[in-house]
């Protein structure tokens, strides 16, 4: 009769030991398969500042947006440069052959002239403004590029820590789990347990195995995902224990749409563009206004130099309907343009109070789950399986206490992994960190 009580009172204490300290005695990572080694030392070589960096330099975008920059700065230096200069030669007394009235002989008077265009009235000064407000929109671009590539990081990273803290959690399950399918097959041996929770602790068992086996598939995908964005190798080092950014606490709406007003690169872009259209516009009216031309040149007499000639020349400009249509077409550019700039204020102000009250609405969630719904699931799953080894629960309830306690554990990480998202939005739509 003692051995008979001895038996169960030490199985469910071999449980009891695993629910409330966590140990086993089953290597996690061989039960589901997966390697054990997950480059444990890569850590600092391929954590977020450090992809970040190398996604500034070695990424296909960036290089394409920084070429394009460059090509719009390198047109500033001769946007006010005069036009080139024009060699005129003209020939003078030909005489003819009276027979045929061909050209006899080789003309009397040579004349060689040199002439320049000037544009007058500040238009070079505006084309030169309209160069540089192009080149500023191009440097703003470029920024945008840098922006969007450094967010898709951020969330990349913010799921491949999501994927890391799930394995965890499955890999804290498992041994428990196996000292519960042991014991209800003890159980079962013994005659005081049913068939049916030695073979359904078996199954949650072995689903559990296979949810880590796709984690760990997932955890190698995301890996190639964050490196290939980075624009290096797909099996170069992540850090294998990433962790998350620290969420601010005093987020204000109304101090970040002020910011994002001032400092998104897209609407620093645009108002270069409205800069650029409104010069054209200048530009356009001021073709009215007439250029100069100077000319100076030698005479050649006889075969030797013998006097010089200048002339000067004012284009005018009398075609209306020419010039009316592209003063019409500027200003209806500069128009175009900013309404396009108005549209992205409103865009961005919305997609920034949608991210906004997003990591809002999470981090709620969090600091709920944590204050009250991990708290209880763990209670419940500890009391079910307690409750179990004593003969006084339904093994349905343990398993039923250990999903519970693994759905919460799910949202939580993924009520975090929605406050990351919702930061690396709204870190590109302020045009930089919090």
């Amino acid at each position: 009769m003692t051995a008979g009580v001895t038996k169960p009172l030490l199985l469910g204490g071999l449980l009891l030991s695993l629910v409330l300290g966590g140990g086993g005695g089953i290597s996690q990572a061989s039960a589901a398969g997966m390697d054990p080694g997950m480059d444990h030392g890569a850590i600092g070589e391929g954590d977020l500042d450090h992809l970040i960096a190398i996604a500034k330099q070695m990424s296909p975008e960036l290089a394409a947006a920084a070429l394009e920059s460059d090509a719009a700065a390198a047109k500033v230096a001769g946007a006010d440069s005069l036009p080139d200069p024009k060699l005129q030669w003209q020939a003078m007394d030909i005489p003819r052959d009276g027979s045929n009235y061909l050209p006899g002989r080789l003309p009397k008077t040579d004349k060689f002239f040199l002439q320049q265009d000037f544009p007058l009235w500040g238009k070079r000064d505006l084309k030169r403004e309209i160069a540089v407000a192009n080149s500023q929109k191009a440097a703003a671009l470029r920024v945008v590029a840098e922006a969007e590539l450094i967010a898709r990081v951020k969330a990349a990273y913010a799921q491949y820590h999501q994927i890391h803290q799930a394995i965890d959690l499955d890999q804290e399950l498992l041994p428990r789990l196996s000292t519960i399918a042991k014991l209800a097959g003890a159980r079962y041996g013994q005659g005081v347990g049913k068939q049916q929770e030695a073979t359904g602790a078996e199954i949650e068992r072995t689903e559990l195995v296979s949810e880590l086996v796709r984690l760990d598939a997932e955890r190698r995908k995301a890996k190639v995902r964050l490196n290939s964005l980075v624009g290096r190798d797909g099996n170069a080092p992540i850090d294998e224990t990433p962790h998350l950014r620290p969420i601010p606490a005093d987020l204000e709406l109304g101090d970040l749409t002020d910011r994002a007003d001032r400092l998104n690169p897209e609407l620093r872009a645009q108002n270069s563009e409205i800069e650029a259209a409104d010069g054209s516009v200048t530009l356009a009216e001021k073709s009215w206004y007439p250029d100069l031309g100077v000319s100076v040149g030698a005479v050649k007499a006889n075969g030797r130099f013998d006097g010089y000639e200048a002339m000067l020349e004012v284009n005018i400009p009398i075609r209306g309907g020419l010039r009316d249509a592209d003063i019409g077409e500027a200003k209806a550019m500069s128009g175009a343009v900013k309404s396009k700039r108005r549209a992205k204020e409103l865009e961005i102000q919305s997609a920034l109070s949608d991210a906004y009250w997003n990591l809002e609405a999470a981090r709620k969630m969090e600091k709920l789950m944590l204050d009250s719904s991990l708290p209880q699931a763990r209670v419940g799953f500890e009391s079910a399986a307690h409750a179990y080894e004593l003969g006084k629960g339904e093994f349905a309830m343990v398993l039923s206490a250990e999903q519970q306690w693994r759905k919460t554990h799910l949202a939580h990480l993924q009520a975090q992994l929605e406050q990351q998202m919702g930061l690396a939005e709204i870190e590109k739509l302020i045009g930089g960190d919090l």
